[in-house]
């Protein structure tokens, strides 16, 4: 099992539906994950999409569930995918989380999430590059990310489209060699 110091990575299961609807449908969680009235939940549709879904993502996507170890409380979701699944060129890979439960913010779990995958990836997962993308209005996720280690390479102009206006993205990543010097500093 995939843990760190405060929290345990639960494997994300059908009946986590419901729990992903609570939280997608929070203003405050949804403005900083989708900004795609697409990809709102749909309890229905999720319900009948589900085994379809894992079958698409075997191989492709790890979703995890972030529990408080203390607790038993899910914070949030979180996981990571193959950057470019038609690639030939292998160790590429593009993580992401939010925390649902709003009360849970600005408690460094956010950090705890990245660190945690991040070290998991490289260690585990032998990637070279390991990338993410978030809107660039999220002051909150730049600063963790930047904590982290993840370096700037891409801000992509008008990207999505959320409450009646366009905003950018930014793109972050870190390489091999960069996390094993934060690992020798003690980051990660």
């Amino acid at each position: 099992m995939l843990e760190s110091k405060r929290l345990k990575f639960v494997a994300y299961e059908k009946e986590d539906l419901a729990l992903d609807e609570k939280w997608m449908t929070s203003a405050d969680v949804k403005k900083f994950f989708f900004a795609n009235p697409y990809f709102l939940p749909e309890p229905e549709r999720d319900e009948k999409m589900w085994d379809h879904w894992m079958e698409e993502a075997r191989g492709k996507w790890c979703i995890y569930k972030a529990v408080v170890k203390k607790t038993g409380q899910p914070i949030g979701m979180c996981g990571f995918s193959i950057e470019d699944e038609a690639s030939t060129i292998p160790g590429r890979y593009e993580l992401w989380l939010y925390i649902g439960e709003t009360a849970e913010l600005e408690k460094g779990y956010g950090t705890e999430i990245i660190q945690t995958l991040t070290r998991a990836l490289f260690d585990f997962y032998a990637a070279h590059t390991v990338m993410l993308c978030y809107h660039a209005y999220n002051i909150r996720g730049k600063r963790c990310y930047e904590k982290c280690g993840f370096k700037y390479e891409a801000r992509l102009r008008e990207h999505t489209f959320w409450e009646g206006s366009w905003h950018d993205m930014e793109v972050r990543s870190i390489t091999r060699p960069e996390y094993e010097r934060l690992k020798r500093k003690g980051v990660y």
